[in-house]
């Protein structure tokens, strides 16, 4: 197994000897939306120059040919921002020391994580409700179709027409986990130990759930109760793992899935999940506000964030998140920033980066006022962000939380 490591916004330089030609066509085929291949010339010493953008993890090339991206964000910090980006605060990853030391490993231990919930729900029984059913069967269950009953009697048949109710654990709540955990042992992960609990979980799922698949979606937005509370951050983690995994083209001989996480999604969902949770009671954080429309009634604009006051609903200001390392904000992200305020007529707009490598500036166009702000994510998130939540409540003009506030 051949594996081209690299680390997400760094640039990195393979001698044009030491990687053929097909295989840097592979890599620019498989890899080109996430990452900028530049081919070799005198301007850089002959040499293949790979550069990833926000895409980490591996994916594979050939069969025998793997890109892997290491995240700049510190292994620990990236719990922290899992934990608040899919809502599994529950699990306390944090507890103790972090012994995972690279991406691969951090999957491992999810995974690991999730197993051990299913097997401890298996132990208690799964979560059951009752759904509606319909059947002909040789004896009354529930209420009988009369007309249907009828009909069939005139062809012959000795069964009835009865719906009922069914108690059974063949729901959406459980087939979401059966469907991951089947899913997870071709996602590369490495111990064998996870691997095997994975496994025996999924066996456990597979005898009251039918296998079928699912979508990341059906994890959001779920109802749940204290018969089906504990699901909350399982459902949370398998949102994870479907958004990650995927199939590929290059899937090779054993079926393997590559796993991938896009950081501007999770750098998104993160600032969302903090904010939401942060901020004083008397705003409201909206995400992926839709607004704007052309002639045909299309939506123009899906802005990342939106600041309101809860008391009232008027928007305060307009939020979008950048995660660029960029030492300051290109003119794009200003112009664009710019029409979303416009539109939802606010003159305040923030640019939020994920890197004190991007200065904190302001900028002025018309009425509107655009400052950027830092979250940094290579730091403490207790601290980084406390300072980004004071920083954008001084620039809305309003009092600050405390750090006591929140512990």
């Amino acid at each position: 197994m051949r594996v081209v490591n690299l680390t997400e916004y760094e640039e990195m330089r393979v001698p044009r000897h030491e990687l053929s030609q097909d295989d840097a066509l592979g890599i620019h085929s498989t890899c080109s939306d996430w990452m900028d291949v530049e081919w070799p010339s005198p301007l850089n010493d002959n040499s293949y120059v790979f550069t990833p953008r926000d895409l980490v993890g591996q994916v594979p090339v050939t069969h025998d040919l793997y890109v892997r991206v290491a995240p700049k964000v510190p292994i620990a910090n990236l719990f922290r921002m899992l934990e608040y980006a899919y809502d599994l605060k529950s699990f306390a990853f944090l507890e103790g020391d972090i012994t995972c030391g690279s991406l691969d490993d951090m999957f491992d231990r999810l995974a690991n994580v999730l197993a051990k919930r299913v097997l401890s729900r298996l132990r208690q029984g799964l979560y059951r409700d009752y759904i509606g059913a319909q059947d002909q069967l040789p004896y009354v269950r529930g209420r009988i179709e009369i007309m249907r009953s009828l009909r069939s009697s005139a062809r012959g048949a000795t069964t009835l027409a009865c719906r009922y109710n069914e108690h059974t654990a063949d729901l959406d709540d459980n087939r979401i986990l059966a469907a991951t955990l089947r899913m997870l042992p071709r996602a590369g992960l490495q111990r064998e130990d996870v691997v095997r609990r994975v496994r025996r979980a999924y066996r456990g799922m597979a005898g009251a759930v039918e296998a079928s698949p699912v979508l990341p979606e059906d994890c959001v937005g779920r109802t749940y109760h204290r018969l089906n509370e504990d699901y909350r951050p399982m459902h949370g983690l398998c949102r994870f793992f479907l958004e990650s995994c995927g199939p590929s083209a290059n899937e090779g001989e054993k079926g393997f899935i590559p796993y991938s996480l896009r950081m501007s999604n999770l750098f998104e969902l993160f600032v969302a999940s903090w904010l939401r949770e942060r901020l004083p009671r008397r705003y409201l954080i909206e995400p992926h506000c839709r607004a704007g429309y052309d002639e045909r009634g299309k939506t123009i604009f899906d802005i990342d964030l939106v600041l309101r006051d809860s008391a009232t609903g008027d928007v305060l200001a307009v939020l979008d998140t950048k995660y660029k390392r960029d030492a300051s904000a290109s003119s794009d992200d200003v112009q664009q920033i710019v029409a979303y305020a416009a539109t939802l007529r606010t003159t305040r707009a923030f640019l939020i980066y994920p890197s004190r490598n991007t200065r904190s500036e302001v900028y002025t166009a018309g009425d509107v006022h655009v400052r950027s702000l830092v979250f940094d994510v290579g730091e403490d998130p207790d601290e980084s962000g406390l300072a980004f939540v004071n920083g954008l409540l001084d620039c809305v003009g309003q009092s600050r939380p405390r750090q006591s506030d929140h512990n």
